[in-house]
């Protein structure tokens, strides 16, 4: 029971935290507000993690991990359905662009403050995000030798998609006109089918 409560506590820290850092930046944001925001003493923050970096590191693995998982997740179960290419695609798209929106503290750090890292949480963290990005890259390959989708550079289709879904955070707002299952349906239909109309 008591390390229930203790995994508990420290989860919220971290969902504080990564609220308060999203909303003031990392720099600006102190361990006395989160303790306070927690409704805990400062130092039972410290009890848990040895400093505010730790917390940062701890809400970027959390992430990194979740977004590792989940595309696993999708590609498995995608190359083991019945479900068409298009459909496929489709689904992967959504549960990456779920779940990194999810995680918007991330999405800032890797844009702008994970300069606050040392080199080596830093790279933990970038390497994550590359083991990612080779998760769908592998699938799109095996795709194309199976003359599945065309033969374009897998890594120019790699990237292109990660990225168009990186810039949602920028852009989309979910109650603000369409929703994000709508928008990962356009981007895949943009990127299946092209902007061109048909002759005839």
């Amino acid at each position: 029971m008591e390390e229930d409560n203790t995994h508990q506590t420290a989860m919220e820290i971290l969902q504080v935290a990564h609220d308060l850092f999203y909303e003031k930046g990392y720099e600006k944001s102190t361990t006395r507000e989160i303790s306070e925001r927690v409704g805990i003493s400062k130092a039972a923050v410290y009890h848990h993690f040895k400093n505010k970096e730790e917390i940062l590191f701890e809400i970027c693995l959390y992430a990194a991990d979740e977004l590792i998982e989940n595309m696993r997740q999708a590609i498995e179960r995608n190359v083991s359905s019945s479900r068409n290419i298009q459909e496929q695609i489709k689904d992967i798209m959504y549960e990456y662009a779920r779940t990194y929106m999810k995680n918007k503290m991330f999405n800032k750090i890797l844009l702008h403050e994970i300069e606050y890292l040392p080199p080596e949480k830093k790279r933990v963290i970038l390497d994550k995000e590359t083991l990612n990005v080779h998760q769908l890259r592998d699938y799109l390959q095996g795709l194309i030798k199976e003359r599945k989708i065309k033969d374009f550079d897998p890594t120019v289709i790699t990237f292109s998609l990660v990225s168009s879904l990186h810039w949602l955070y920028f852009w989309f707002r979910e109650d603000e006109g369409l929703s994000l299952k709508e928008v990962i349906d356009q981007i895949a239909n943009l990127f299946l089918s092209g902007l061109l109309e048909y002759e005839g």
